[in-house]
């Protein structure tokens, strides 16, 4: 199908093609390409085969190429990116300008950059995991080399000032991949020459206090730095794989943790539910989600909230990832039998008024803590499900007799973060009802008026800037009582939490987005399982 023509000609071969097989044409110069959908296909990729992603919405991308029919390339991207593709027609010259474009990095320190630095060079081989170690005297030495040093400042400076959450070192057989966690959201910010490798991952155990000798088994770690007047703590994990060993910094910046519900974006109903629920004299307050969804963000948030002379307040945690002042904090250590059970039943000898237990992960722990609210305790924990009713049900699947979570269950949330939209560049849009019905949402209107990101400076041209909690939160009144000790089917549960006035995560959500605050896209995309 793709022939060399000149622009002319070839605009009006496409426009052809695109008429003949009824798939829309585009031209990518009209369009802004949100950063994140770059990560989705590799740059090699994008090149060989004449394809750049578009747009993407809910679980669909749409994919500018030249060459539409071309079956084997769009099976090989479904599986690649496990999204469900729509191609739309485009140029060849266009789409390889955008390529050029968009791919172009936003931060580069490039090998050539490294090389001319005046600095001892490195000399390290490159090395698998399955390889000998190397000679730990020299690996030390070179960890502490200011060129080791200095790139990995300026990989935890650039971090912190794009805000990410999370840094992530993966070696691979050419060189080593830097990428960032920005706003939930990964994103390849650099490559470094390969024989740094090593040196970088040492100089990193270094300051964790790892073990610098063992490179072929997991090691977790922290280290604490100060960067402009507060201290930041990062958790470290390093991880063997075939090219060497992977390095995850997570970044716990106290200094930008907001402990306050207010500020965290919660719906006017799901906050009032949780101010009735965390003054409750006692009973368990359980917090769903999946890790990174900010859990621990709230729990700590209500525990400040709580946080007066009067109250004994204690936490079990694993690990513990923002010290508070005025309450007493445990760090379970399993490998000495002092696990969250072990640790809950001896807090429990201390007179506490508030128990925090970082997360119900087996029976033992869920029965304590239900038998705990049950003797006049507020108890605060988590538990990993889709949603807040599917509780419920999972603590029946654990063994927990019905009568106990019937009596001791107060309020159940579960939440996400979406992104928020960019207040500088977001641009609003109609859309009609039966698009909204695709997706689980109803509306009484024919149109709304909804937002989408477009790209600016001010947001790095991501159209995103920060994140905010989407809730679906309920308290347990006696009918949802009698329905739990009746092991009521999930389905009736969800119906009857629904007619009480319950807002689904999706619901919520939307809400959000009527009101500016974030995109329909960003919705769809963090309750995508549901």
């Amino acid at each position: 199908m793709e022939k060399h023509f000149s622009k002319k000609d070839e605009l009006n071969y496409m426009l052809e093609i695109s008429e003949k097989l009824n798939i829309p044409f585009i031209r990518i110069s009209q369009y802004q390409i949100p950063k994140e959908l770059l990560n989705l296909i590799p740059e090699k990729i994008a090149r060989n085969y004449k394809v750049i992603p578009v747009a993407k919405f809910g679980p669909v991308l749409t994919l500018a190429m030249v060459n539409p029919l071309n079956l084997m390339i769009l099976d090989e991207l479904r599986y690649l990116i496990g999204l469900e593709i729509t191609p739309v027609v485009s140029t060849p010259s266009e789409i390889l300008e955008a390529i050029e474009i968009y791919y172009k990095p936003s931060f580069e320190m490039s090998i050539e950059k490294l090389k001319e630095e005046k600095t001892e060079e490195i000399t390290i081989e490159k090395t698998t995991a399955e390889e000998e170690e190397l000679d730990i005297y020299k690996l030390t030495e070179m960890s502490s080399q200011e060129k080791v040093v200095n790139t990995l400042n300026n990989i935890i400076l650039e971090a912190l000032k794009s805000k990410a959450s999370d840094i992530h070192i993966e070696p691979y057989q050419e060189h080593i991949r830097i990428r960032y966690r920005i706003d939930g959201v990964l994103t390849e910010k650099m490559t470094l020459p390969k024989d740094m490798q090593d040196a970088l991952l040492a100089r990193i155990k270094v300051m964790s206090k790892l073990d610098i000798t063992q490179r072929k088994i997991p090691q977790d770690g922290r280290f604490t730095i100060n960067f402009e007047d507060r201290n930041i703590d990062f958790r470290v994990s390093i991880l063997p794989t075939y090219f060497g060993e992977k390095g995850v910094l997570r970044i716990l910046d106290k200094g930008r943790m907001k402990l306050d519900l207010r500020s965290l974006g919660f719906s006017e109903r799901a906050f009032e539910i949780y101010k009735e629920a965390i003054f409750s004299p006692f009973g368990i307050i359980l917090i769903t989600g999946p890790t990174g969804s900010g859990k621990s963000t709230t729990l700590y948030s209500m525990l400040n909230e709580l946080n007066t002379p009067e109250k004994n307040i204690v936490t079990i945690e694993d690990p513990i990832e923002y010290h508070l002042k005025g309450i007493t904090q445990i760090q379970i250590k399993p490998e000495i039998g002092l696990d969250f059970a072990q640790c809950l039943r001896s807090v429990l000898r201390q007179s506490p008024d508030v128990i925090m237990v970082g997360e119900i992960r087996d029976f033992e722990t869920a029965d304590i803590a239900m038998k705990s609210a049950l003797t006049g305790h507020l108890v605060l924990t988590t538990l990993h499900t889709n949603d807040a009713p599917s509780a419920i049900t999972r603590l029946l699947d654990m063994g927990i007799e019905p009568f106990l979570i019937a009596g001791a269950l107060r309020m159940v949330s579960a939440q996400r973060l979406v992104r928020k939209l960019c207040d500088y560049c977001k641009e609003s849009y109609t859309i009609d009802k039966r698009s909204l019905e695709k997706f689980g949402i109803f509306v009484d209107k024919e149109e709304v008026v909804l937002y989408r990101a477009t790209g600016c400076n001010e947001c790095d041209r991501v159209g995103y800037k920060g994140r905010e909690a989407i809730v679906e939160a309920f308290l347990v009144d006696d009918t949802l009582r009698e329905m739990i000790i009746q092991r009521t089917p999930l389905l009736d549960i969800k119906k009857y939490l629904k007619s009480t006035g319950m807002h689904t995560l999706r619901e919520d959500g939307f809400l959000k987005a009527l009101k500016g605050a974030t995109s329909l896209e960003e919705v769809i995309r963090v309750t995508a399982q549901f």
